[in-house]
């Protein structure tokens, strides 16, 4: 199985101080009512979580936790490709402090990729990587962890496992703002080859992208088998729709009509973007991306996946990510969300709960649920609301702006 451990990330918009995002399961015994299975790995001794979720106050920093996981993921995947010489690397540090808006972003990883756990992390600036490392240590107890590379101010001192990553450094290939590791997979090394790929299978998704999202559902749709799946993920979800068709680029919906009596006496079809509801749209958006990752044991990342979804059908979601049965490759979610139904739905173990909190200064904290002295079947729904875990927003007398118009 391929699965992320842990990200840190450091000095990158609201994250001023470092931010540790873990899936390793805690002890804590938990007392649910739905199947949540841990990733057992044995060989370790760890088991990992299937999802996790983040709550917060609105501008609390949720959605830069996952913006520093797609910098981290896009950095490393086309540093090398689509940045020329002295172009400025698209990074920005915690800038409402004197200090920190010129130092640079710390960014670290934590992953199983096959037989291996890679740790591999950078220090960059606007204009170069200033720190690159890659350990890796084989996927059994006791096992030591072995610098494959380190760089530090333009010199890379290079693991003799990797033979072609100190050739490409011995013939000056590395640019001051592109990564070792994506340049060494240009040229086919296998570990950094092998890395890029699991970065290829994590996708994060935006809803302030909801425009590209329909833009790539409307692509797998040219695939029968998979238009078939996202037809039967649709029909189960309660949408009324009965098949879903791509006819000259456009998405067509067909929904089966009934007489007076109420038998069936056709199918009537409606173009899709403008007649369904844009929580239909929304669900239709994230169903490839969804069924891929449970198919194939990847990765996805959604901001705001309540948004524009009801409540159980986003349990529902959970649900499948969480259970071994229509989970067997380890599939991960990760998202943010508003939804305290999910706190008390008897769902989510303390250690999948996260919470961001912006302090006086700007600055965001992350911190889990697993870190407060609660019992386990504690109303954790009710606890959020009433301000025991901290992350709400600190609501002021909104009445003032009215009673001046008085």
């Amino acid at each position: 199985m391929c699965m992320i451990l842990e990200f840190c990330v450091k000095n990158f918009l609201s994250l001023k101080d470092e931010a540790k995002l873990s899936f390793i399961a805690s002890t804590l015994k938990e007392s649910l009512q739905e199947e949540n299975d841990l990733i057992n790995e044995l060989a370790i001794g760890l088991s990992v979580l299937r999802s996790a979720v983040i709550y917060g106050a609105n501008a609390s920093g949720k959605s830069n936790v996952l913006k520093a996981l797609s910098f981290y993921k896009r950095f490393i995947t086309d540093s090398f490709i689509n940045s020329q010489a002295g172009k400025l690397i698209d990074v920005e540090g915690f800038r409402l402090n004197t200090q920190t808006e010129n130092e640079p972003t710390t960014m670290e990883a934590t992953f199983i990729v096959g037989d291996f756990i890679y740790r591999f992390g950078f220090e960059v600036d606007r204009k170069s990587v200033r720190e690159e490392w890659l350990y890796q240590r084989a996927n059994r107890k006791r096992a030591k962890e072995v610098e494959l590379f380190y760089r530090e101010n333009g010199v890379v001192s290079v693991h003799s496992k990797c033979p072609l990553i100190q050739e490409i450094v011995d013939k000056k290939m590395i640019r001051d703002n592109a990564l070792v590791l994506s340049t060494a997979a240009q040229f086919n090394d296998p570990k950094s080859v092998d890395i890029l790929n699991w970065l290829s299978d994590t996708q994060v998704l935006f809803c302030s992208e909801d425009e590209h999202l329909w833009e790539r559902a409307i692509r797998h749709l040219d695939d029968d088998g998979v238009r078939e799946r996202i037809t039967e993920f649709a029909r189960y979800a309660d949408l009324g729709i009965d098949s879903i068709l791509k006819i000259d680029n456009k998405i067509i919906s067909s929904h089966r009509q009934f007489d007076e009596e109420g038998r069936e006496s056709g199918n009537v079809s409606f173009p899709f973007n403008k007649n369904e509801s844009e929580g239909t749209i929304k669900y239709f958006s994230l169903a490839y991306p969804i069924i891929d990752a449970l198919d194939n044991g990847k990765r996805v990342i959604i901001d705001e996946l309540d948004s524009k979804l009801h409540p159980l059908l986003v349990r529902k979601i959970i649900m499948l990510f969480n259970s071994s049965k229509t989970n067997p490759k380890g599939a991960q979610l990760l998202f943010t969300t508003h939804d305290t139904y999910l706190l008390g739905a008897g769902l989510l173990r303390r250690d999948q709960v996260w919470f961001t909190q912006k302090d006086g200064l700007g600055a965001t904290s992350l911190y889990s649920l697993a870190e407060y002295k609660v019992r386990s079947n504690a109303a954790f729904d009710r606890d959020y609301i009433n301000g025991r875990y901290g992350a709400t927003p600190i609501i002021g007398e909104m009445e003032r702006v009215f009673e001046r118009n008085r």
